[in-house]
């Protein structure tokens, strides 16, 4: 018995030692193998099988931390096909071609900027169109980065029957992108190689001097010329009010040739725009003012009389469309509501100008509006 009992005694002593061993044979079986990262995502997105190509791909010259990034989605399109752009919460990438944005959440990404270049001819045999959305991201975080999934909408019409009723309309699905973004401290950064921080000396201070109040003002007066710089610098991106408007109405004039709009969409839209451009070009509440005070606007800054009536005429239509939308095609020459649109801009424009070239005379009134002013030169 004694001899069995100094065996078992010394199994029970060996048997964690052979279980450590099994364990680092496992290990060491398990090296060989490939592991697979959960978090690896694909940086590029072709579709395939659909009437349309999308291309997606995130393109960086650096992938590091606040280093401004392209997101790209490339549209081709055959001929008659009609392209919606995947939305982005908070802003209209439809009515613009460029555009500036102040870090919008874009999932782990921040969105900086937008530009749209649409309908670009690639090949004039085949009538293939190209559609381009490029938005410009940037990451704070290190680490693997992720773009949301977006959706890209396309309709497509009867070659046959140009009919907009026998439209098929399809979507192309493209998946989170991802790319690593890395580091901004360098791989051999490590605390064992930071300075200790020395204590600080107490140095006595001469109570007979007095500090100089120069050091304030000069600082004040630093902050107030930066502050004006960067308004000065706010002030010129502004973009024009006649450049913005004449742009939407153009927008606006293809979406109705490609039967995207119907006509009291048309004239809303047209009566918006017009209200915030005489706003911001006349400087006057009129996306408050009802019809007939707008016409006045215009009527005392001196605009001509036909382009009075070709606003008159556009406010209406939209004040009447609301309750009953008119029918029919739009007219297409000078009368049509988007030619009349862009002559109220083009007219306030060239009284602009007029206005700018008179020079002021010596003890006249003063004149508040520069348009108003070009109408006293003209009389």
């Amino acid at each position: 018995m004694n001899i069995i009992d100094r065996l078992m005694g010394l199994f029970v002593l060996l048997s964690p030692a052979l279980a450590g061993l099994m364990l680092l044979g496992s290990a060491i079986a398990q090296d060989g193998l490939p592991e697979l990262s959960p978090d690896s995502v694909q940086q590029r997105f072709e579709s395939a099988n659909a009437p349309i190509s999308v291309v997606a791909e995130i393109v960086a010259t650096e992938s590091q931390i606040a280093v401004p990034i392209d997101y790209r989605v490339t549209i081709d399109a055959p001929p008659g096909a009609t392209v919606v752009l995947p939305p982005i919460a908070g802003v209209s990438i439809n009515q613009t071609g460029n555009l500036r944005v102040v870090d919008k959440p874009f999932a782990d990404f921040l969105l900086t900027g937008i530009d749209v270049t649409r309908d670009v001819p690639l090949d004039s045999e085949n009538g293939t169109r190209r559609t381009q959305l490029v938005l410009e991201i940037e990451s704070l975080k290190s680490g693997t980065c992720r773009t949301p999934a977006i959706e890209v909408v396309y309709r497509l019409a009867d070659s046959e029957t140009s009919d907009p009723e026998y439209e098929s309309e399809g979507t192309v699905s493209v998946p989170a992108l991802g790319l690593d973004i890395g580091s901004v401290l360098a791989a051999d950064d490590t605390p064992e190689k930071f300075r200790d921080i020395k204590p600080a000396l107490a140095t006595p201070v001469d109570a007979s001097e007095k500090n100089s109040p120069m050091m304030g003002f000069l600082f004040v007066g630093m902050g107030a010329l930066f502050i004006a710089f960067l308004w000065w610098l706010r002030c010129n991106k502004r973009p024009k009010p006649e450049g913005w408007a004449l742009q939407r109405v153009a927008e606006l004039q293809r979406a109705y040739q490609s039967s995207s709009v119907t006509n009291a969409e048309v004239y809303g839209e047209l009566s918006i725009i017009l209200r915030e451009y005489i706003q911001a070009a006349c400087n006057t509440p009129a996306t408050a003012l009802c019809t007939a005070e707008v016409l006045d606007v215009l009527q005392r800054d001196g605009f001509n009389a036909e382009v009075v009536s070709g606003g008159h005429a556009i406010l209406s239509a939209a004040d009447v469309s609301k309750f009953a939308p008119a029918s029919g095609a739009l007219a297409a020459d000078e009368t049509s509501p988007f030619e009349q649109a862009r002559a109220v801009i083009h007219e306030s424009v060239r009284l602009k100008d007029l206005a700018r070239q008179q020079p002021p005379r010596p003890g006249s009134a003063v004149v508040h509006s520069a348009v108003g002013t070009a109408r006293k030169v003209e009389v």
